[in-house]
């Protein structure tokens, strides 16, 4: 790949002009898959002539609601909304580029292709959020320390995103595009799940919780008032952040269950600075409820966040408890996020008269003008078990390949865990089959990645650095390998291509102590000419 630091010694003056375009449905606003409307289409018209992807920006509001303080997945920040991309010829006759779970597409370069200037960018524009810190949240206000007391949920920010395509067409390291001799230029978009999009920022999910500081008798949950409530004095004092919020279903755990506790109805303190967890039980009146010794983790469940908590019959807010009723109305939202106002901002480019003569002549010829292109396509594979030798046979038909990246991903995605990245889980080593021959020679080992610390090893750096290089990407960073892990193979070599469809392509996993069913996201890496004539637009794979 060239070079982003690289000086511009050209010194022609190229004429530009900033454009907005908006999506062909305006005023409608977009929300996460299966949540509402969930796919926008945006129109590049062909009187624009000559357009620069590199500059190409989408550019939306974007606000969050629900508890938690949910923000994008830092694996991709906002790209990690959208679900699929497809780019296509005005008219829709010919299909220039399709990317299939484009959020695992960008995380799978997002972590690789970062130093510290790359991360302040994405957390001024494309809404990264690294921070836990409840004070310091782009899309949230500020929440309170238990000191000064949580009594309300918290309020969100609508803040505004600039976000580039991970395109080879209209991505940043594509070239000129000439909308014009397509007929113009359509792209469509379609928003990923929550789970797939979404993290947490506040995390008190089980092993994060935190702990009972003083016992609580089974006997202090009995009155017989409804509006009783229980005062939770909980380890680490009043200073602290609290990860829990108004509304939140609180847990402990009996026997491996979870096991309700009840509601929070208010975060705050109490005498010698203690932080007390005010909590409205899941008891009935005059009737002993959970005792809860020193020492008990105390924590939520994050799908009582994303698809909001309904109150049992014996939480409510009996003779009109407003505080109860407050918790109630708080613990039903659900998580959630709205895009508002999108558009599209573009570079138009008028270009030197010379240079579109050329171009025209080109595209009166017999032979056309020729475009190229990476085009990176997606082969998902179910692996057959999860322990020792695991074969998955890839079924690609691209001729003109790169490099291969798979990223063995859980089958099942979780709540509050980071869906589109692969974890080791107890990898042993991997090696390709490539037209009938081992690649590498030897097999990869990678028994040390799963250890704590990880332990990377080099040859697996190496393959996944040529890999990655193979594919368009500027590798800035080869740190927390383990947390982004990614089986990858370069089948050529400076740029160039090589056919891999002489046989068939697989991959062969050895797994030690697995402990999940893996879904093999492969992408393949390729290269793609677009020839445009007169009358015919070929798109040569």
């Amino acid at each position: 790949m060239e070079n982003e630091y690289s000086a511009n010694d050209n010194t022609l003056f190229i004429p530009t002009k900033k454009l907005k375009i908006y999506p062909d449905a305006m005023g409608v606003n977009i929300k996460a898959n299966g949540k509402g409307t969930s796919q926008f289409v945006f129109t590049i018209p062909d009187y624009l002539n000559f357009i620069n992807p590199e500059t190409l920006r989408l550019r939306f509001d974007l606000e969050f609601s629900g508890r938690g303080c949910p923000v994008p997945n830092p694996s991709a920040a906002c790209s990690s909304l959208f679900r699929h991309a497809r780019v296509q010829t005005q008219n829709g006759l010919n299909l220039l580029e399709e990317i299939s779970e484009y959020s695992s597409r960008v995380a799978m370069e997002y972590s690789y292709a970062q130093d510290e200037g790359k991360i302040h960018d994405r957390e001024l524009n494309e809404g990264l959020v690294l921070t836990k810190n409840a004070q310091n949240l782009l899309f949230w206000d500020a929440q309170p320390l238990p000191s000064t007391g949580i009594t309300a949920g918290l309020g969100s920010k609508k803040v505004a995103i600039s976000l580039p395509l991970w395109s080879g067409i209209l991505g940043v390291d594509a070239s000129v595009l000439p909308v014009a001799a397509l007929g113009g230029c359509k792209l469509t978009m379609e928003t990923n799940t929550l789970k797939k999009s979404i993290k947490l920022a506040l995390d008190s999910k089980k092993g994060k919780g935190t702990t009972i500081a003083t016992a609580v008798l089974a006997t202090a949950w009995s009155n017989v008032s409804v509006e009783h409530m229980v005062d939770l004095d909980m380890t680490g004092g009043d200073s602290i952040q609290s990860n829990y919020q108004v509304g939140d279903a609180i847990y402990y755990d009996v026997g491996g269950v979870d096991t309700l506790i009840g509601i929070v109805v208010s975060v705050g303190t109490a005498a010698g600075n203690k932080f007390i967890l005010k909590v409205k039980g899941n008891v009935a009146q005059s009737t002993n409820g959970p005792a809860l010794a020193q020492g008990t983790e105390i924590y939520t469940k994050p799908i009582d966040r994303f698809e909001g908590f309904t109150a049992p019959a014996n939480i409510v807010a009996g003779n009109g408890n407003a505080s109860i009723s407050t918790a109630i109305t708080e613990g039903a939202k659900k998580i959630d996020y709205t895009i508002t106002d999108l558009e599209m901002l573009v570079e138009q480019i008028s270009p030197p008269d010379n240079y579109v003569s050329d171009m025209v002549a080109k595209i009166n010829s017999s032979s056309g003008l020729v475009l190229n292109y990476k085009n990176t396509t997606l082969h998902k594979v179910n692996l057959v078990g999860t322990q020792g030798l695991l074969n998955a046979s890839i079924p690609n038909t691209a001729q003109r390949v790169y490099s291969v990246n798979a990223m063995p991903l859980a089958s099942v995605d979780t709540y509050d865990e980071d869906n589109l990245t692969a974890v080791p889980d107890n990898i042993e080593a991997y090696q390709f089959v490539i037209n009938d021959q081992l690649i590498p020679d030897q097999k990869v080992p990678l028994s040390r990645l799963s250890m704590t610390p990880a332990y990377v090893e080099q040859t697996h750096l190496q393959e996944l650095r040529k890999s990655l290089i193979n594919s368009g990407v500027f590798v800035k960073s080869l740190q927390n390998a383990e947390k982004n892990f990614i089986v990858g193979r370069a089948v050529s070599l400076f740029g160039s291509v090589s056919n891999i469809t002489k046989s068939d392509l697989s991959l062969r996993l050895e797994y030690g102590a697995a402990t999940f069913q893996k879904t093999l996201n492969v992408y393949v890496c390729s290269a793609r000419t677009l020839i445009i004539r007169r009358n015919e637009i070929d798109v040569v794979v």
